[in-house]
């Protein structure tokens, strides 16, 4: 893995615009754009094996921890209230369809390689490190299925790449396949289904979020590509009918299958909150309740109480004590892009730290991942599953040691190799 400098495309707003990718100018670090086509980083096909490998790997123990926290009951510590306890349980049971997740992976290339079911294969070295799961809301969707790949082919019909060079994308194909799942598998629904697609149309100050607009727009062009009819709609105008006993939308019709790009613990604070568990015999969400557990970083508590030692995962606790002597950082449960991040040097030094507003009790304490050394850059990659398939990455860099709001997207491509 290495990161290298790259021309950047004539016009290339506005064939970013022709994908459906358009807040490509917001403000990253120094006021420079988010999309960064500047650079790019490089890998070989070892290291996308070895990436895709455990992406795979903790995914299948993710799923081995809900099954194990499930089954005791242990969802308090999770902080989701009593009155919940059983919608979670329930949907997991029922085995509610899930779309898609994001993996925050820490990648090293050096000496220390991982062994087990991280290592591609006989002699290669590197390791894998998992920092966080984004598994009800991930965004960066449409930079990574449709901006990226166009940027890799412009590149190559340029002559800048050379014809032979790869990407490890597969998202947008394996989006419309899993839709088409859920919806002729799953869900037994005709061609011509309805599909609620939702997302938060302001912070309140009146102001079309346009990063969630674009990848709920993006994500019903894929499920439109697997038969269904989708109706986008914003958070703000769902609603629960007394009298009908079901959601609605704002035009009054039945909302009876909906992916929504809103977290999940946002929605059992809201006014209809309390109907969510009845919602169960009229409405189908994706992503589902029992991603509640994934989304929370409590998870990667319960992680390293399973499985200790695994060459993927940190070890993460409930407090500090377990961490001292080494470098670590704290989490918020429910934090998001960075916020109230908090990097601590192996005394307990404070070494960078993240404002933010969301709610500091009940922190996570996480053992400082190792990166890939890039002079000036520490690069996260987000590693997608679809279904339960690995199915591209991603990559975020900032120059300080926290990936926040700030932090600009970087293609990639996996060079050519004898």
């Amino acid at each position: 893995m290495r990161r290298t400098e790259m021309p950047p495309r004539p016009a290339w707003r506005a064939r970013l615009d022709e994908v459906g990718f358009s807040f490509y100018d917001l403000p990253s670090e120094g006021g420079r754009p988010y999309w960064n086509e500047t650079a790019a980083y490089v890998f070989t096909l070892d290291e996308i094996r070895l990436i895709e490998s455990a992406t795979k790997e903790l995914f299948d123990r993710c799923m081995d921890a809900v099954e194990v926290v499930v089954r005791a009951g242990r969802f308090a510590e999770f902080g989701i209230p009593d009155r919940f306890h059983e919608l979670v349980r329930a949907s997991w049971d029922d085995d509610d369809p899930t779309v898609y997740g994001r993996f925050d992976l820490a990648y090293d290339a050096g000496p220390d390689g991982a062994s087990g079911p991280g290592k591609s294969g006989p002699g290669k070295s590197g390791t894998v490190k998992m920092l966080e799961f984004n598994a009800d809301t991930p965004t960066s969707l449409v930079e990574t299925a449709a901006a990226q790949w166009q940027w890799l082919d412009d590149l190559r019909a340029s002559g800048v790449l050379p014809a032979g060079a790869d990407q490890f994308n597969d998202l947008h194909d394996r989006l419309i396949e899993q839709w088409t799942h859920i919806r002729d598998e799953r869900w037994e629904l005709d061609l011509g289904a309805r599909l609620h697609l939702a997302s938060l149309r302001d912070s309140g100050d009146g102001e079309l979020i346009v990063e969630d607009f674009d990848t709920v727009a993006y994500m019903a062009e894929t499920a439109a590509a697997a038969g269904f009819s989708p109706k986008l709609i914003f958070m703000e105008d769902l609603r629960w009918s007394v009298e009908r006993h079901l959601f609605i939308d704002g035009d009054d019709e039945a909302v009876e299958h909906i992916f929504k790009l809103y977290p999940w613990e946002w929605m059992i604070t809201e006014k209809f909150g309390d109907f969510l568990p009845l919602s169960r015999e009229t409405t189908q969400w994706v992503e589902p309740a029992w991603k509640l557990l994934l989304s929370n970083k409590h998870l990667l508590v319960v992680l390293w109480e399973l499985f200790p030692d695994h060459p993927n995962l940190l070890p993460a606790y409930t407090t500090s004590y377990p961490l001292l002597g080494r470098g670590y950082v704290s989490k918020p449960r429910l934090g998001r892009e960075g916020a109230n991040v908090t990097v601590y040097d192996g005394a307990g030094t404070v070494v960078a730290a993240a404002p933010g507003a969301y709610d500091t009790d009940g922190l996570v304490f996480q053992r400082r991942a190792r990166f890939e050394p890039i002079p000036g850059k520490t690069a996260v990659i987000g590693s997608w599953i679809v279904g339960g398939d690995p199915a591209g990455i991603d990559l975020r860099e900032t120059s300080g040691p926290i990936t926040g709001d700030l932090a600009e997207f970087v293609p990639h491509y996996i060079e050519e190799t004898p």
